[in-house]
């Protein structure tokens, strides 16, 4: 919140925001879930102050349903894209799929990532989480398994 408190005051002053700025607030009106005022301040970027929205931008909006709850929504959203989804966005309504417990959106979610991106092993463990948690182990098991195959990608650090 203290993002969205910090946009109020940067407008109070007549500043003006910019692609930077309206991630944080986007992100915070998410954490939040205020989806009426996220999408308020998402049509005020281009409106009013003739910014164009970015990838970023976009994911900002699905996590912003996806954490609402509204998981249809957020997949219609991604559809509507000017643009194709990357797997950042595909992994915030992923993300609210386990947190919600939609395992049916997820694992069509989860094809579409895996698609783009074969490879990666955090798709296939975002996945398993949701079959886990609803209790279907099986299909949970046989992911893991089929995890043996993927190449883990070590982790970076510049320290």
């Amino acid at each position: 919140m203290q993002a969205l408190t910090m946009y109020e005051k940067m407008r109070a002053k007549g500043l003006q925001p910019n692609e930077i700025i309206f991630v944080a607030v986007l992100s915070a009106c998410a954490c939040a879930k205020l989806v009426n005022f996220g999408f308020k301040l998402f049509e005020a970027m281009s409106s009013e102050f003739g910014l164009v929205a970015k990838m970023e931008h976009y994911g900002c909006v699905v996590d912003l349903l996806g954490r609402a709850g509204l998981l249809q929504e957020a997949y219609d959203y991604i559809k509507k894209m000017p643009f194709e989804a990357d797997a950042t966005v595909l992994g915030a309504l992923m993300g609210a799929c386990r947190l919600h417990g939609a395992i049916e959106l997820g694992n069509e979610v989860a094809q579409l990532l895996l698609k783009s991106q074969p490879n990666h092993s955090g798709q296939y463990a975002q996945l398993s989480s949701i079959y886990a948690g609803a209790e279907r182990g099986d299909h949970a098991a046989a992911l893991r398994k089929a995890m043996l195959d993927v190449h883990k990608a070590p982790a970076h650090s510049f320290i």
